[in-house]
């Protein structure tokens, strides 16, 4: 009775240490003001280098209304999404 008092007592102790020790880390959410930031950033950075490429080659440059696209579904795709 003795030995099985005693293992019952270190199994208690083992588990309440457990139970102490364990903190989990909280989860990380984004909050909604950073993602619209980022949502926004990423527009804006689209729209100047949309721009850019008419300034340089013209409005009649298809490969820049095709890179525009591009960069609206990245933004929204990695940031304004989420």
């Amino acid at each position: 009775m003795r030995r099985f008092m005693t293992s019952l007592s270190a199994a208690l102790v083992f588990v309440a240490l457990a139970l102490a020790l364990f903190q989990p880390y909280p989860a990380r959410t984004a909050r909604a003001a950073d993602i619209n930031e980022k949502c926004l950033d990423c527009s804006i950075r689209n729209q100047r280098q949309f721009d850019h490429c008419l300034e340089v080659h013209g409005i009649d440059h298809i490969p820049c209304y095709d890179q525009f696209n591009d960069g609206v579904v990245q933004c929204f795709r990695n940031f304004c999404e989420q």
